[in-house]
């Protein structure tokens, strides 16, 4: 007598792994933000918060620190908002 196999198929490299089991690591590490993800988002964030230091500085003629002062923040600002977008939409899948 031969018995029915009801479960999933696994492969070799699957097996000797570990990976075909569970899909709560996969699940976890798809709503993470990865490392390259991280260093775009920095550098879009430092591009726009220069741009919004150059424009305060050349529409409100403030000083330099007023300046710096507002691309740092913008910076800190547009990196956190973007980061909170991206988690929002890995959330809703």
């Amino acid at each position: 007598m031969c018995a029915t196999q009801n479960g999933p198929q696994v492969s070799g490299s699957e097996a000797v792994s570990g990976s075909g089991g569970g899909s709560g690591d996969n699940d976890r590490e798809a709503k993470q933000i990865r490392k390259f993800e991280a260093v775009i988002i920095i550098l879009v964030g430092i591009i726009g918060g220069g741009f919004a230091g150059v424009v305060r500085r050349t529409m409100d003629h403030a000083s330099y620190y007023e300046a710096i002062s507002t691309g740092v923040v913008g910076a800190i600002v547009l990196s956190g908002f973007i980061i909170g977008i991206i988690k929002y939409i890995r959330n809703q899948s």
